[in-house]
């Protein structure tokens, strides 16, 4: 991979474009930051353009979800992680940006709002048509250089991603040029197969990621928890439908066609945590009941997943194994990411909730590569060609020659 690095480059009184990505989860009842993991990450990057005039843009959230919101909040944490000002404008492309850029001096940082407030940010395009983007059309006079280092939305080609890299000489970040580094190796070996745990609430994309994973020849087992194990307990029958909180027929039916289709590929739960008088109790899967709601793995099954542990090489987890906010559902979670930091596989980690509780668990340090990149590190592992890494190709590839 060819890119250019932030290493040796002198952005000294240049106007930069930083894309970076501070998506973070949101409080649906305050809209507050719950978990600060990629603002944190993306602060080293921001460190190392300190004598520049930097600009700042990020999406957050999806049209019609709650955490769709302004920017605002996202400026304050950044501002405080840097004890630096982080000036908010809430525009993107407008008059009151650009006059903003035009009044930056050495020093000055300005965070843009949402991305995903332009329409043309929520669709895929060539970089030879993202060039033709608003945003990229209106904002790119002003800036020298673009720094990409939003890895976890590397897989998307936005304009922002993808547009200002054909225009400018593009570098990777830390983030991205952190992660390239430490998965390379991996991504061009393969042969290299891993025992992959997954978890989370984001059903139709782990049911993706299963597929890219099997069809790669990069999976051996697949141990499953959280709301996408309840999606393949549901489709085995072996549990009360309504005790999985599982009701998209799609899901259930993707996952019993991939327990046909690969029944050695996959281990599910052998006992749950349900919840009773708000307490946790454990039942194995025949002693589930309709009222019941499966919070959690059971101890039974955390044993046998840690056995499985034990005999691999290499481990990938993405999402939580249970509802680990609650502390009577966190144990599944814990008690697998403690096995995995003290076990002898190379563990890869993925997402910005198992970062978080690796954080909390003072466990990071023990695990070969903690990434808060979701589906963007799984098609990278899979060997797919993420577009932002071939932005920063090409960018390198033509600015070297010059």
């Amino acid at each position: 991979m060819n890119i250019l690095s932030l290493q040796n480059a002198d952005l000294s009184n240049k106007t930069v474009f930083l894309r970076c990505d501070i998506n973070s989860p949101i409080n649906p009842h305050d809209l507050s930051i719950l978990d600060k993991s990629r603002l944190i990450e993306v602060s080293n990057t921001i460190r190392k353009l300190n004598n520049c005039k930097l600009v700042v843009a990020s999406h957050q959230g999806r049209l019609g979800n709650s955490d769709y919101i302004s920017m605002n909040q996202h400026a304050i944490a950044l501002s405080e992680l840097l004890d630096r000002t982080v000036k908010f404008v809430p525009d993107i492309i407008g008059p009151t940006v650009i006059t903003e850029i035009q009044n930056m001096d050495n020093g000055d940082i300005l965070l843009l709002d949402n991305l995903r407030f332009l329409a043309e940010e929520n669709s895929e395009m060539s970089p030879e048509h993202a060039v033709n983007s608003h945003l990229v059309k209106k904002l790119s006079p002003y800036f020298d250089v673009c720094v990409l280092d939003a890895f976890s939305t590397s897989h998307r080609s936005h304009p922002s991603i993808v547009g200002f890299a054909e225009l400018m000489p593009a570098y990777a970040g830390t983030i991205v040029e952190g992660e390239v580094k430490a998965l390379q190796n991996i991504v061009q070996n393969p042969d290299m197969k891993f025992t992959a745990i997954l978890g989370g609430a984001k059903i139709p994309d782990r049911l993706k990621s299963i597929q890219k994973l099997i069809n790669a020849g990069r999976i051996e087992k697949t141990l499953l928890g959280g709301l996408i194990g309840n999606t393949f307990l549901a489709a085995s029958e072996q549990v009360p439908l309504s005790s999985t909180s599982i009701d998209d027929k799609n899901s259930i039916k993707t996952a019993k066609s991939l327990l046909e289709q690969y029944p050695d590929k996959f281990i599910l739960a052998e006992d749950v945590a349900v919840e009773v008088d708000r307490k946790r109790t454990e039942k194995k899967l025949v002693d589930v009941d309709a009222s019941d709601k499966i919070f959690d793995i059971g101890a039974m099954t955390i044993q046998n997943f840690s056995q499985q542990i034990d005999h691999a090489e290499n481990i990938f987890i993405t999402g939580p194994l249970g509802m680990f906010e609650n502390q009577e559902f966190r144990l599944g979670t814990v008690e697998i990411l403690n096995k995995l930091a003290n076990s002898n596989a190379k563990t890869i980690t993925s997402g910005g909730h198992l970062s978080a509780v690796l954080e909390q668990l003072q466990l990071k340090d023990k695990i070969y590569h903690v990434s808060t990149a979701g589906g963007a590190l799984i098609r990278y592992l899979t060997g797919e060609e993420l577009p932002l890494l071939q932005a920063l190709n090409n960018s390198a590839t033509r600015y070297n020659q010059r």
